[in-house]
């Protein structure tokens, strides 16, 4: 049977693979772990979570789309932090969680899972487990969360979500940024094709460029987990370019990706996308 895959990326830190589709991290404190983000809930990943240490686990969502907290129905009894702007969000996608679920191995698994991918089919619940009821705490910009002396500053970070947050662990310098900053980064569609969510972006953008000098790493919601953080600096002409007009994307279809998409360096951004 097919299990998740664990990869050591710092000294304390862990990436779990779920199948290639979406990565969370496994964060070791001296008095508890953090898990950050459950993937799309194909497979146990608090099984992977927990063989790699036993301590008691709390959850830390970047954002509430069902691919990074699909998998909350196994922290039953484990705190859960998150930003209430995505509250909204739980049900996108949720209400049908194991149409998603196939949806996503056939999507994205489809080019990334080495295996057959009717594995992958038989890991996604026989019933649609609860994912939209959880109790969490919420957390805003500046707070800061403690797994004894590894601490983690949380940062409003806005554009792919209205509550995506990132958070930042100097003691490792790394930033976990979810899908705010990555390879490839979608912002939906808004009334009248307007640019305020671009707006909010390269805003977003600015602000995580101030804390440049506290970490070295993104650490990344998909693909290859760390990510240099000059991408920052790609992003940033590419909003700039679409907001002043000196840049301009093409319609693309790729996957579930349906929208306009600009590119440069080694950024790629997704904007007025219908999916």
């Amino acid at each position: 049977m097919a299990k998740h895959k664990t990869t050591k990326i710092s000294e304390s830190t862990w990436r779990i693979d779920e199948f290639g589709m979406v990565n969370a991290f496994l964060c070791i404190g001296e008095e508890r772990n953090a898990l950050i983000d459950t993937g799309c809930g194909i497979g146990n990943i608090k099984e992977a979570a927990m063989s790699i240490s036993d301590k008691p686990l709390s959850v830390f969502l970047t954002h509430s789309h069902p691919d990074h907290a699909g998998g909350i129905y196994h922290f039953t009894d484990s705190p859960v932090y998150m930003n209430s702007l995505d509250e909204s969000l739980m049900l996108w996608g949720m209400r049908t969680d194991n149409e998603f679920r196939r949806m996503y191995a056939e999507t994205r698994g489809i080019n990334s899972f080495k295996g057959d991918l009717n594995e992958l089919y038989s890991l996604i619940p026989e019933s649609n487990p609860d994912c939209t009821s959880f109790r969490y705490e919420k957390i805003y910009d500046g707070v800061v969360l403690s797994l004894g002396k590894r601490k983690f500053k949380c940062i409003h970070t806005p554009g792919h979500t209205d509550g995506s947050m990132c958070f930042l662990d100097e003691s490792s310098r790394l930033l976990f940024s979810g899908d705010t900053v990555n390879n490839s980064i979608i912002l939906m569609r808004q009334p009248d094709n307007d640019s305020r969510l671009i707006r909010i972006f390269h805003e977003t953008l600015l602000k995580i460029k101030e804390h440049e000098k506290e970490f070295d790493y993104l650490v990344i919601g998909h693909g290859y987990p760390l990510l240099k953080k000059d991408i920052i600096d790609d992003y940033l002409l590419i909003t700039s370019g679409l907001l002043d007009g000196r840049l301009r994307g093409e319609y693309e279809e790729r996957g579930f990706r349906k929208g306009d998409v600009a590119r440069k360096g080694k950024a790629e951004l997704w904007y007025q996308c219908d999916s």
